[in-house]
Order: C-alpha cells, then structure tokens, then sequence
C-alpha cells in the first residue's frame, strides 16, 4: 500500500472515530458527531473512490489495434522522429518501446511503457496519469483538498484544546485521564491535524498547476513545448476539459469512466477541425485515424519520414 493512501486513510481513521466518537463526547459536543459525519465522509468517500480509480485504472498504454493499422497502412502514414515540441496529427516512433504510437503519446520511464496522453509518472496515485485515468486524477485531488479543509475547519477548536492539554498538566488531568480519552488520542489528533494541513497544502499546490493546464488542454510535457501555438486547444475551458472528463455532465462529479467520450486517445480534436470530427462511435475510429495522419504520396515526399517504422 502506497504512502498516500496510508495516509488517506489515517486521516478518516482519526476524524471518524478519535474526533467524531471520543473527543466530541468528552467535550459535551456529541450532538455535532452525526452532522459532521455527514459532510466529512461524503468528500471523503469520493477522495477515496477517486484515489483507487486513478491508482487501478490503466493510464492508457497503446493498443495493438493501433499497431496494426499503422501497419496495414504502409507509407500512406509516414512515421516520425518522437521531439520534444508539438507534433500534431503525425505518428511518432518510440525507440525504447521499439513501436509506433499516435500524437500526444509518451514513453514512461517509470513504467517502461508508452502512455496516451501522457502527464506525468504520479507518485501520489502510484501510477502513470494518462488518457484514462486524468480525470480521476484530477478528482482525486479536488475531493481530498475539500475533505482536508473540512477535516481541518470542523476540528480547528478541538486541535487547539488538545495542544493545550498535552502541555498543560492541570487541562490534562480534567480532559485526558478519564475513561473516554487518553493522552494517545490527543496525540493522535495532533498528528492528524499537522498532516492534513500539510497533505492539504501540497494537493493544493498540485491543482493550481494542473488545473489550468487541463483547462487548456495541454499536458505536462506540452507545457514545455514552443514551436507553435498548442494546436489542441478548443478556446474554452469546457469544450479542453472534455477531452479529459468526456462530453459536459453529471458524470463529471464521479470518478467513473466518461459516460460519452469524444475521443478515444489516439486522435484528437486541434484547432480549425470541424465540430464533426470526434469520436462518436467505436466503430468510427479508424476512419478518424486515416483521416488525421494518412498522407498522400504528394505530401510525403515534402515530409522528413524516419521510413515505416524505423528512426535515423
């Protein structure tokens, strides 16, 4: 079990059944447990949902499909050198993977493996973020910030009372020896308190970077690149944000699959392509494929290929 998800879970551990169950009672709040319970565990339960999604769910690597259409396409789809810059609509080589893969696709050295959409290699989740699982990625942090602050906003009184006790002998005697609570608790409390705010602090960190990055559908190592204007963004925040949570609905609150996806990692929608071009149907996959990256014979011989399937 990861770092992270120990911690997650020590956090709901503490609140629901330290503060919630021991702490309240023996201050003579006991009437606010059920209240709090309520809002605490329904971001808490969505972090944890959230954070499993992002950590099982595969990235995104290349599909064999994709391997076979390249090749049954021939030199119709030229094959490029992989650089760090914008490459859009054009089929790249990855000489580690020793295969072809679609724009926007990188290798993880962590992984050892080519990934859709490639962000980053997340230590937090313990797994690629990549076309499949962005979105859960992204819940992740926005539901455990949320449950964080309210953790920490609920407790706040209660973390300041307990600080006080553990140094001061005389509060100790009357609020930590009796039967409900033990100095262990406080000290527990306390731990949890510190570590919430820094866990809080740091995911809130992470979403000022990535959000606005998702906002203008641009990746972590796209953040980076210069040669041109980011050929993907669809000028509003909804329509970037749909190439990562799907078509706009409900569906966006739950770390569950897009209920519509409007691409399916291997082609995306760039600036000046219709409204029409995205993907609809599986069955219309292809047909997107060979209408972005097959090439007439006129428009190869302009292009610098790296031949079918080898780099120079």
């Amino acid at each position: 079990m990861s770092f992270s998800a120990v911690v997650l879970l020590y956090e709901g551990f503490v609140y629901n059944f330290i503060f919630l169950h021991r702490i309240l009672p023996a201050l003579g709040k006991g009437a606010e447990a059920l209240p709090l319970a309520v809002i605490f565990n329904s971001a808490y339960g969505m972090a944890i949902w959230s954070y499993f999604k992002a950590h099982c769910t595969n990235p995104g690597h290349i599909p064999d499909r994709w391997q076979m259409f390249v090749r049954s396409m021939g030199e119709t789809v030229p094959v490029y050198a992989a650089v760090p810059q914008w490459q859009p609509g054009k089929v790249t080589y990855c000489k580690s993977c020793n295969k072809t893969r679609p724009e926007r696709a990188h290798h993880c050295h962590n992984c050892e493996r080519c990934v859709l959409r490639y962000d980053h290699h997340c230590l937090w989740i313990s797994n690629c973020v990549g076309f499949n699982n962005h979105k859960h990625f992204l819940l992740v942090g926005l539901y455990s910030c949320v449950g964080l602050f309210v953790a920490l906003a609920t407790s706040l009184p209660e973390l300041v009372y307990c600080a006080i006790a553990l140094c001061d002998g005389a509060v100790a005697s009357n609020f930590l020896d009796g039967p409900e609570l033990q100095s262990s608790d406080a000290v527990a409390f306390l731990l949890f308190g510190g570590l919430g705010l820094s866990v809080c602090m740091l995911l809130s960190a992470m979403l000022f970077v990535h959000l606005p990055r998702a906002a203008r559908n641009m990746t972590a190592p796209e953040a980076n690149y210069s040669n041109m204007r980011n050929p993907f963004d669809r000028g509003s925040a909804i329509s970037n944000m749909e190439q990562i949570f799907g078509a706009f609905g409900p569906d966006w609150l739950f770390p569950v699959n897009p209920w519509r996806r409007i691409t399916d990692g291997l082609v995306f929608q760039q600036v000046g392509d219709p409204e029409w071009f995205k993907l609809d149907d599986e069955s219309e996959a292809e047909d997107l494929w060979r209408l972005r990256y097959e090439t007439t014979s006129t428009e190869q011989s302009k292009r610098p290929m790296c031949g079918s399937l080898l780099v120079t």
